[in-house]
């Protein structure tokens, strides 16, 4: 989550944050952990059925228990990855951007704005449905082309937040809470006071604010900084 944060902007506001469904962490496990299991009944099978045989000064049987064991080693470490991509991975909706997090020590960010997206398609398999996840795919108009949210958890409620900010986007202004129209109203208050320099410039700042959040259209930004600027 700080990830996250260090990368919103000024004013910019999450609408959704998902991942990868918990069923792609476990299936993946499971077939590595079955593989574990496969390799080292191999390993004991071989003992078995090599019991005096030597190669290399070692029992046969030994060594292919040895080299067993270090590839299941090797597939446990794996299943370590898979669970610390799983659990890195990020996909973030805001008022402006969709962003996508993956990496364990190093980060990858797919920034894609909003205004960009040119269509939105939705996929989920039988299985899908059965247990809750599917896939998004969003065509752009940016260099990536495509942007895929592969096995997405909740991929319904990515679609839904990207719906609104699109929709908000359209109209010029983001996701309205009640502490911004209380600062709406305390920008109203200011414009009907007195008329000074001080109490105007103070208005003006808070109005610049309003528009770099998207409680206001650039639009109506001017409109009311020319009427503050009448004032003086």
């Amino acid at each position: 989550m700080k990830t996250i944060e260090t990368l919103l902007g000024r004013g910019e506001r999450v609408r959704y944050i998902g991942r990868q469904h918990v069923f792609v962490l476990i299936s993946n496990i499971v077939t590595e952990l079955t593989l574990i299991g496969v390799l080292i009944a191999a390993g004991v099978v071989s003992q078995i059925a090599f019991p005096d045989k030597v190669l290399a000064g070692m029992e046969v049987g030994v060594l292919v228990l040895m080299v067993c064991v270090i590839i299941s080693l090797l597939i446990l470490g794996s299943a370590v990855l898979d669970y610390l991509r799983w659990s890195n991975a990020h996909y973030v909706v805001t008022d402006r951007r969709v962003l996508v997090l993956r990496g364990i020590f190093n980060i990858e960010v797919v920034d894609v704005p909003i205004e960009k997206i040119n269509e939105v398609e939705f996929r989920q398999s039988w299985l899908g449905r059965l247990f809750g996840f599917g896939d998004v795919e969003m065509t752009t108009a940016s260099e990536s082309g495509i942007c895929q949210c592969r096995h997405l958890a909740n991929p319904d409620g990515l679609k839904r937040a990207l719906s609104d900010a699109q929709h908000d986007l359209q109209r010029g202004y983001a996701y309205l809470d009640q502490h911004d129209i209380d600062a709406y109203l305390e920008l109203e208050d200011a414009l009907a006071g007195d008329p000074n320099v001080e109490r105007i410039s103070h208005a003006l700042q808070r109005l610049a604010d309003m528009r770099d959040r998207g409680l206001i259209s650039r639009d109506e930004f001017e409109e009311k900084k020319r009427e503050l600027l009448s004032r003086i």
